[in-house]
């Protein structure tokens, strides 16, 4: 037989009022952190790209986000990976993928190719995973 799994009713309203002024009295005395701000993710891309473009200047400099990468991966188990630490997988998967296909059409004897082409075999089938 299998387990009943066992139902959970809904809270009141007097409840929740409990149980939001519990949280704000331990918040209060330091026992629970407090409230974060939501980090507003348009003027965090604009801030870092532009942060980004007046510090790493040349191929040597990317070390740094080579560097970074690492440390943001490296902490990664096999049972918790985070869904940033999924992102900057992705990046690094994007960037093996985009030079693996330039060295196939330089083997194959081409010196161009198609921007739309490299998006199709290269970005758009990872970024779907």
């Amino acid at each position: 037989m299998g387990r009943v799994k066992k139902k959970y009713k809904k809270m009141t309203a007097a409840e929740k009022k409990w149980h939001k002024e519990f949280r704000e009295e331990m918040r209060a005395r330091g026992i629970l952190p407090p409230v974060k701000p939501r980090l507003n993710r348009k003027k965090f891309l604009q801030e870092v790209q532009t942060e980004f473009d007046e510090t790493i200047e040349s191929y040597t400099d990317l070390i740094y986000l080579r560097r970074a990468i690492n440390t943001m991966i490296h902490t990664a188990t096999i049972r918790n990976i985070t869904s940033e630490q999924v992102g900057i997988l992705k990046v690094m998967k994007i960037a093996a993928a985009m030079k693996n296909f330039e060295q196939q059409k330089l083997a194959s004897g081409e010196t161009t190719y198609n921007i739309h082409e490299m998006y199709e075999q290269c970005i758009e089938p990872i970024k779907k995973l």
